[in-house]
């Protein structure tokens, strides 16, 4: 029973975070987004460049997305799963991300490792779906 609880307690801390997070994106502040992820995380991304790995560099690169949004940005995460296992977890969720004109659909997994008391993202991917225009008859 007490393992169920904590496992309770530790998803509902990555929901958290994970709302955390959303809403610096929201405010496009690349600081407080960073605030829960590991010094050394990777991170695949769907904006060049395509991997990198380091917190500062992540916050860099998303300081330089926000400097290129004009207007309004929207980022709702839809369907997040939590899954977690003594101090590894994962969530995964389908977003919709809309800002300068464009509105996708953008998949994410994050991983997580409990460091120093508390969850920090220690891995990231990020992708789109990639349509493919098949001729019909390739597809059976």
């Amino acid at each position: 029973m007490v393992a169920k609880n904590e496992r309770a307690q530790d998803e509902a801390r990555i929901r958290e975070l994970t709302e955390s997070w959303r809403q610096a994106v929201l405010a496009k502040d690349a600081a407080a987004l960073v605030t829960h992820y590991a010094v050394d995380v990777v991170v695949f991304d769907v904006v060049p460049p395509a991997s990198f790995k380091g917190v500062e560099l992540y916050r860099e690169h998303w300081q330089r997305w926000f400097d290129s949004i004009s207007g309004p940005l929207v980022f709702e995460v839809r369907d997040l799963h939590v899954a977690v296992s003594g101090d590894l977890a994962f969530a995964h969720a389908v977003n919709r991300v809309a800002a300068g004109g464009r509105d996708d659909v953008v998949r994410a997994t994050v991983c997580f490792r409990r460091i120093d008391g508390d969850w920090r993202v220690v891995h990231e991917h990020a992708s789109v779906p990639l349509t493919m225009d098949m001729d019909p008859d390739e597809s059976q």
